[in-house]
């Protein structure tokens, strides 16, 4: 029993230094043009995303309606706290200050809440970033960014442009 133990606890260090290391990804604010809009604040209300897509890993879309989970690389967090935050970050950088209430800032007693629904968000089969929501109820927004290739990092590069399109077009649907 004394040599055995030995020999368990060197197994044991071996399969804890072997592990896999994960790659972190987050989603980037891109710059865009500053439009001069008054009137009441808004605030992302909810984020609604494909089902089996808000996770922390990063998913692909492959032929035949498969996914392709990618365990070791993945997202700073929930892919749904990231859509939410570079979101908001990105239509505060396009509209005055004070015209966007930020995730967990508090809330003014006038705000318009903007919902945003993904019918689609995502990279694959093909080399691009297709993004496919609806906001408010009534407004549909379809886009796609093409990337280099399906690999995590363009991913990334490619969901982050695709979002700042999304600002973009919800500010100029704002009345």
């Amino acid at each position: 029993m004394k040599r055995l133990l030995p020999l368990v606890l060197l197994l044991t260090a071996c399969s804890f230094f072997s592990k896999t290391k994960s790659t972190i990804y987050s989603l980037d604010r891109v710059p865009g043009t500053v439009v001069n809009k008054a009137g009441t604040p808004i605030a992302i209300g909810t984020v609604e995303l494909p089902p089996g897509f808000d996770r922390k890993e990063v998913v692909v879309r492959k032929a035949n309606s498969q996914l392709d989970i990618r365990q070791t690389q993945q997202w700073s967090a929930t892919l749904g706290q990231l859509v939410t935050h570079t979101l908001a970050f990105d239509l505060a950088d396009r509209l005055p200050a004070g015209m966007v209430v930020m995730p967990g800032a508090a809330t003014p007693a006038k705000v318009r809440s903007i919902d945003v629904a993904f019918e689609e968000i995502a990279a694959g089969p093909d080399a691009k970033v297709v993004l496919d929501a609806r906001w408010s109820g009534t407004s549909h927004e379809h886009i796609e960014v093409p990337i280099a290739s399906l690999d995590s990092a363009n991913v990334a590069t490619g969901m982050s442009q695709a979002l700042a399109t999304l600002a973009d077009r919800i500010i100029a649907g704002l009345r």
